[in-house]
């Protein structure tokens, strides 16, 4: 492991988006559980699209190292009654790509985020990465507590997340989330899905609720 620097946490935008896309092609995309077992590890055209579409929302966050290097980065966008935040299959290029969507759409299915009518807006946290580097150094929760600021300051009353991954469940679970479904991969009837490449067989769909009186802990 190389030596670590002092970091600096911040909101991303849209200047962002060639470090955030450098970044994630590397350290997320190749690493991404869903995409591994579909063979899927390249940066499509609608990921470009979405990394841009959250960068503009003002709800992306990273870490920096004092030279300017990206080491940390969580896309969030939102969710609202009126829009769906289940993932367009027509915008996939790719069979590889399609499968992956198919399989988050089905762990997404699980749960009906707006089941409780005070509920009007939803902070969708869509993909978290941190370098290797960097890895279990507390980057990924202080990432996790900037996006609730947000998310609260933004008039969300709602985050949720879907992941494979046990450290990142662990991780929300200790910022009050709640472990809502889980889906699990063995039973997934996709063609593509490859068992044998995937580390984790549960796909968890996370959420926590947000109040307006939330403290603002991360001190953005």
């Amino acid at each position: 492991m190389s030596k670590v620097s002092p970091l600096k946490h911040l909101v991303l935008g849209p200047p962002d988006l060639h470090d955030v896309m450098k970044f994630l092609a590397k350290y997320y995309f190749t690493r991404e559980n869903i995409r591994l077992g579909v063979g899927f590890n390249t940066v499509s055209r609608n990921d470009e699209e979405i990394i841009q579409h959250c960068l503009e929302l003002g709800v992306a966050v990273g870490s920096r190292e004092q030279t300017g290097r990206l080491v940390g980065v969580i896309l969030c966008c939102f969710i609202t009654a009126d829009s769906s935040w289940y993932s367009d299959e027509t915008k996939c290029t790719s069979q590889a790509e399609v499968a992956a969507t198919r399989i988050v759409n089905m762990a997404k299915s699980l749960v009906d985020l707006f089941e409780d009518p005070t509920v009007k807006k939803v902070l969708y946290l869509k993909a978290s990465c941190v370098h290797p580097d960097y890895a279990r150094q507390g980057i990924c929760k202080k990432l996790l507590e900037m996006c609730v600021d947000l998310g609260v300051e933004r008039g969300c009353q709602m985050a949720v997340g879907v992941t494979t991954s046990t450290y990142v469940q662990n991780i929300c679970l200790e910022l009050g989330y709640e472990n809502r479904a889980t889906l699990d991969l063995n039973e997934v009837k996709e063609s593509l899905l490859d068992l044998s490449r995937v580390n984790n067989t549960k796909f968890i769909v996370i959420t926590k609720h947000l109040s307006p009186n939330h403290k603002v802990i991360s001190k953005i």
